[in-house]
């Protein structure tokens, strides 16, 4: 340990804070004191080799970001004038591009506005492209719009053509169309987003040595923070800045790298030294966050990535008490175990809710949760309502032939399915009221095609009956024809059948947390009251500053940290999500969960439903790394 400005730090921090010239690599794992690091470099800088403060420049990743490591820098120097620049990536592009080509917020497009745009440019797509979209009904929905921006983003970060990228949302000829529409409309319109800041930005600089030669006298010291997010545009526009000089601090954690999603890749601060070959480097070790066995256990798991430096984190809290697996039959079960850790905990001396989150690798398996505290009193914050994922065409359809089976007493569900797949069943022979098989096959009387399908159909509904949620879809699907319906309909209209096939698959995921299909049939039911209640108590909580459990997803926890921290649904095709395949896929999915274990202080708690009946649901392979 060190004494620096009438503060005790430990080696690590006092090289970091200390450097003066030239580039350094600052390796910051969870709760090493990343930010008072910064802060007090930025002093140091200042007072000690009398840098200039105007000369600085501090880059971050999201505005509450910046706002905060600027608070916490002004505190520290007492409130005294150092104008040091703090800021986004985006900002700083923007004040670049703002200043040689006088843009302003009005050439910023909405995020509302773009998704009109991309709805059009679908809507205007010549009919020998857009085979597959324009026949497609939910060609313009907001998760197609979505998927589809961040794909158009993930091209322009990577700085490459849209031919090298490989859409999973629409054809490739498909998606060079959009690119190049959406482009060329923005550019009419003089209208740039957030990722052509970063394009635009980076070709001002390259095109224009004065122009670039301005801003690299502008900022000599550049520090960033949460590097490991960087992708390779940003990451070249930073270089770009930093010279000749390179005094480029760069802070960061390469077993947090969680925004592959977005571009940023953790091979960037892998290779900053041999982009930098004379840059030092400094391990931030010692965590001073979370007890032993948590951060032990946490360095198990990040350890079997591949992609990463090696280290070894320590923690000036020798208490190993603080992480519990357990294991449940169901979701209701699950659901009802954390309501009940949390009202014990809550029986302790000084206790609060808000030391308290439940962290989920999506918003979408938060609902039963959120249910089961509304129903028990607890009160908690949710910051987005997941969408309803029985609200398709698709989901309804199975909701109706499992809801009909068990009750029998809806004609709208029977006339919902009855010919789907086709069964030949006139809609004026299905009576207005609940009815009987006896009163259906006499209105069929002499259509002897059609009543030996309404038998085969009743056959169908005793068995499936009979069935666990699973089993249940699964033979809707192969036994009684769905899929081959889907398909068939697929075809007639000319495209793919792939999305309904993922929903289908995505419905038997679902299914897999329930014992019974009356369970699973009333928690469909209570979906969205569910999520409106919750946002109608979210609401009433920020308004009067209450106390409150937050639920947050992995992503969204990042940066963050709760004395208890609930882990749910950590299941293979959730942790990791069923759509992670590659080896690259599969470590960015070892992160997020390495990042959620890391937020807990105190304690770790980490739950999994374990059904071998109802589908296999089977515990994370990330179990067994851990144990």
């Amino acid at each position: 340990m060190k004494t620096l400005n009438n503060l005790t730090v430990n080696e690590a921090q006092y090289q970091a804070i200390t450097h003066g010239a030239g580039a350094m690599l600052v390796l910051a794992g969870p709760g090493s004191g990343k930010t008072f690091t910064v802060t007090q470099r930025i002093k140091y800088l200042i007072e000690r080799h009398k840098v200039k403060p105007e000369d600085i420049l501090v880059i971050t990743f999201t505005k509450a970001a910046a706002n905060e490591m600027q608070e916490r820098f002004v505190k520290l120097v007492d409130g005294k004038n150092y104008p040091v620049h703090f800021g986004t990536f985006h900002a700083i592009f923007f004040q670049i591009l703002r200043y040689t080509y006088r843009f302003t917020a009005e050439n910023i497009i909405r995020e509302r506005d773009k998704y009109k745009l991309l709805s059009q440019m679908i809507s205007e797509m010549p009919p020998e492209t857009g085979t597959q979209l324009q026949s497609d009904s939910n060609m313009d929905s907001a998760e197609t719009l979505q998927r589809l921006l961040s794909e158009i983003s993930k091209v322009k970060n990577n700085g490459i053509e849209p031919q090298q990228f490989r859409s999973e949302t629409v054809t490739q000829a498909e998606f060079e169309y959009l690119y190049h529409a959406y482009k060329k409309e923005m550019s009419h319109h003089r209208l740039v987003d957030f990722d052509d800041m970063v394009l635009l930005c980076r070709n001002l600089l390259v095109e224009r040595p004065e122009t670039l030669a301005l801003w690299q006298e502008r900022f000599k010291y550049i520090l960033v923070d949460e590097f490991q997010d960087i992708c390779p545009l940003q990451y070249e526009v930073v270089r770009l800045l930093a010279k000749p000089q390179d005094n480029l601090f760069i802070v960061g954690d390469d077993d947090q790298s969680i925004y592959g999603f977005r571009g940023s890749k953790p091979e960037i601060m892998l290779n900053f030294t041999k982009d930098y070959p004379n840059a030092k480097q400094v391990l931030l070790n010692v965590n001073y966050r979370s007890k032993k066995d948590i951060t032990d256990t946490a360095g198990k798991l990040i350890a079997h990535n591949k992609i990463r430096f090696q280290k070894t984190v320590e923690t000036q809290n020798a208490q190993t008490d603080g992480v519990k697996i357990y294991s449940f039959p169901s979701k209701l079960k699950q659901a009802e175990n954390i309501a009940l850790l949390i009202q014990q905990y809550m029986e302790q001396p000084g206790a609060k809710y808000s030391d308290i989150a439940i962290l989920y690798r999506t918003n979408n398996h938060m609902v039963y949760t959120a249910g089961r505290l509304i129903q028990e009193g607890i009160p908690f914050l949710m910051k987005e309502k997941p969408k309803n994922r029985y609200g398709s065409t698709i989901a309804k359809d199975i909701i109706s032939y499992l809801n009909y089976a068990l009750y029998g007493n809806s004609p709208e569900d029977f006339v919902r399915i009855m010919n789907r797949p086709v069964r030949y069943i006139k809609r004026n022979t299905v009576p207005l009221k609940p009815f009987g098989i006896n009163e259906l096959l006499d209105n069929n009387r002499g259509v002897d095609y059609a009543i030996q399908n309404i038998l085969k159909l009743y056959d169908a509904f005793r068995f499936i009956k009979s069935l666990n949620p699973f089993s249940a879809v699964n033979y809707i699907r192969k036994g009684v024809g769905y899929d081959e319906y889907v398909r068939k309909q697929a075809r007639e209209k000319g495209r793919s059948c792939a999305k309904e096939m993922e929903e289908l698959e995505e419905l038997m995921q679902l299914a897999k947390g329930f014992e019974t299909i009356e369970e699973w049939l009333e928690h469909i039911q209570g979906y969205d009251a569910v999520m409106n209640e919750a946002l109608c108590q979210e609401n009433r909580q920020k308004h009067s500053d209450m106390d409150a459990v937050n639920i947050v997803t992995m992503h969204a926890s990042k940066g963050l940290e709760w004395d208890v921290v609930i882990l749910p649904d950590v299941n293979e095709g959730v942790v990791p999500h069923k759509k992670a395949v590659t080896d690259e896929e599969l470590e960015e999915e070892r992160r997020m969960f390495y990042v959620a274990m890391t937020r807990a202080k105190k304690s770790l708690f980490i739950f999994y439903v374990h059904e071998k009946e109802a589908g296999n649901l089977l515990p994370s392979r990330f179990l067994d790394e851990i144990v």
